[in-house]
């Protein structure tokens, strides 16, 4: 039996590049695209223990190891139950595809030569790479422009208020067009875990969303500066009582923000 060493590497390399786009789009982590490479090289060369004399076990648990390799090289990985994410997607749509490279040979009388399935000459495996591919990579470029379009609303935010300085990330929402009916000022709005109030220098300034309206309590700031530069134009401070955490944002910055910025 014929073993083309060279294609079965293509292959195993094309499907764990796959298999690592899919994980990323199933579990919504933007990672590079250098990194998806080097870890598809890394999964690739576990083929070549296939032809070493290792037993089943050994093997099996080898293959485990890589695949957490893998993760971590293809992944930044944060926290435990971000990598517990990551190994569960992978191995599950690993076995989704095994699943359908099998079925797909029992219907239709491939022939397995070596790791490739093959049937007149044509192979099971290049055909599910050039059928899937388009679809993966479509998805996974476009998971990236988004990703790049919300991380463009991110902005390192420096409050400086009367009774301290808050340093965090804002997310620029364009829905934000609360102002106060005074001065017409924009309001960046955070929750009241972060800022402490002191109520004889709160402003009232009403609000109306499509789900609720009434009263947003604000203070003015002294200082405001949105990623190391210094704002001219004067915003207040509103602190609501909901927690807010929009992609890793504690505050919510005015629509009118953006002309300036």
């Amino acid at each position: 039996m014929k073993v083309y060493l060279d294609l079965i590497f293509f292959i195993n390399f094309m499907f764990d590049l796959l298999l690592l786009m899919t994980v990323s789009i199933e579990c919504k982590i933007f990672t590079n695209k250098r990194r998806l490479v080097l870890s598809s090289f890394v999964g690739s060369f576990t083929t070549f223990l296939l032809f070493l004399p290792i037993n089943n076990i050994s093997l099996f648990l080898f293959k485990i190891f890589v695949s957490v390799v893998m993760i971590f090289v293809g992944f930044k990985v944060t926290s435990r139950q971000l990598l517990f994410n990551l190994i569960k997607s992978l191995y599950g749509n690993s076995i989704i595809l095994g699943g359908l490279i099998y079925f797909l040979n029992d219907q239709f009388n491939y022939k397995q030569n070596g790791l490739i399935f093959v049937h007149d000459g044509t192979s099971l495996n290049l055909f599910i790479i050039l059928i899937s591919s388009p679809v993966v990579f479509y998805l996974y470029h476009k998971m990236i422009i988004d990703e790049k379009k919300k991380r463009s609303l991110m902005h390192k935010v420096s409050i400086k208020y009367k009774k301290g300085v808050v340093n965090t990330v804002g997310y620029l929402d364009t829905g934000n067009n609360i102002k106060d009916p005074y001065k017409k000022r924009g309001i960046i709005i955070m929750d009241c875990d972060n800022v402490s109030l002191d109520m004889e220098e709160v402003i009232l300034v009403p609000f109306k969303t499509v789900d609720s309206s009434g009263l947003l309590k604000c203070i003015e700031i002294d200082e405001l500066k949105v990623d190391g530069s210094l704002l001219k134009n004067k915003y207040l401070l509103g602190v609501g009582p909901r927690k807010i955490e929009i992609n890793g944002a504690s505050c919510i910055l005015p629509n009118i923000m953006e002309e300036e910025l």
